[in-house]
Parts: structure tokens; C-alpha cells; sequence
């Protein structure tokens, strides 16, 4: 029987979120694939037919995640770059036990893989704009994780229109 898409996706997502869970309590090298299909309950085979690494596990997720918050975005007209922003950072704050565990894991690198694949053109011909585009990747994870390493102080409101005016101030209404 052919599985679907959906179902397909589904397990993915339950076996992502199983692992996401174990790392909470556990470094990603002391976890087992066992466990994680354990807890997910899918079989090993599942596991080995959707991915490779653990990594992998966690960049689907966060690419999932991710491409759900720009679909979404894309649905939304005439926003200034001030409420992008805003929303960009509440996205985050929505996902921050993820980014969170990413954090106590060291594995904050694969937060900004998911940036720079999501939120750059890593095909463009252009130089400059590739390394603009990979700056202001690394400027936003960078952000992304000083704002949740220390506690979220500031709201994702606030967040939005300190990084609007402080790096994109001609956007300013």
C-alpha cells in the first residue's frame, strides 16, 4: 500500500517532534534511532526511508515550519516591513521551546541552516546579493537566539520594530 503525502508527512513530523523531545533531557549524540522511533512509534523503517541523520530530522522540521509561516505570509498584502518584522518574531516566539532546545542542545547552527535556505536566494548569480542575503541570515539567527538565550525580555512586538528601525530605517512609515 502506498503511503501518502500527508501521512508521509505526518510521520515525519511525529518522529521530528519525538526527537525534539528526547533532546530536552538528552545530548543528540546519546540518543538512539530505537528511541526515537520508540517514542514516536513508527518503525525503524519509517526512520530510515524519510532520513539519514539526526540533523536531518530537525531541519525537516524547522524547514516545515518555516515554509508554513511564509505561505501564510505570502497571503498577507500590503505590510509594511515594521509589521513583517513583528510577525517574524512572533513566528519565533510561537516556536521558541524549539529554538530553546536547539540552544541547550548546541545545535543552534541548524536554526540558521533553516534561515539561509528559507530566507535566501542561495541560487542567485549574484554575489553581492548572496553575501547580503547570508549577512542578514546570520544578523537574524543571531538575533533570533541573544533575544531567547536571555530570556525574551523585550516582546516580539518590540523585537520587530527594534530590528526594522535599527537595520532597516528607510522602511520606516
Amino acid at each position: 500500500m502506498k503511503r501518502t503525502q500527508r501521512t508521509s508527512d505526518f510521520l515525519k513530523e511525529c518522529i521530528a517532534d519525538s526527537l525534539l523531545r528526547l533532546l530536552r533531557t538528552k545530548p543528540l549524540e546519546a540518543i538512539t534511532i530505537r528511541e526515537i522511533t520508540e517514542l514516536a512509534n513508527v518503525s525503524r523503517v519509517t526512520y530510515y526511508r524519510n532520513f539519514t541523520s539526526k540533523e536531518e530530522v530537525i531541519e525537516f522540521k524547522l524547514d516545515k515550519l518555516m515554509t508554513d509561516w511564509i505561505e501564510h505570509e505570502k497571503t498577507i498584502r500590503n505590510t509594511s516591513a515594521c509589521e513583517l518584522a513583528i510577525r517574524f518574531f512572533q513566528f519565533f516566539y510561537s516556536i521558541r521551546d524549539i529554538v530553546q532546545t536547539l540552544i541547550q542542545a548546541k545545535l543552534s547552527l541548524l536554526l540558521l541552516n533553516a534561515l539561509i535556505i528559507r530566507f535566501g536566494d542561495v541560487f542567485t548569480q549574484d554575489c553581492a546579493e548572496y553575501y547580503r542575503q547570508i549577512f542578514i541570515s546570520f544578523g537574524l539567527c543571531g538575533v533570533i537566539l541573544t533575544w531567547m538565550d536571555t530570556g525574551m525580555n523585550e516582546s516580539p512586538e518590540e523585537m520587530g520594530k527594534i530590528v526594522t528601525e535599527t537595520f532597516f530605517p528607510q522602511e520606516q512609515p
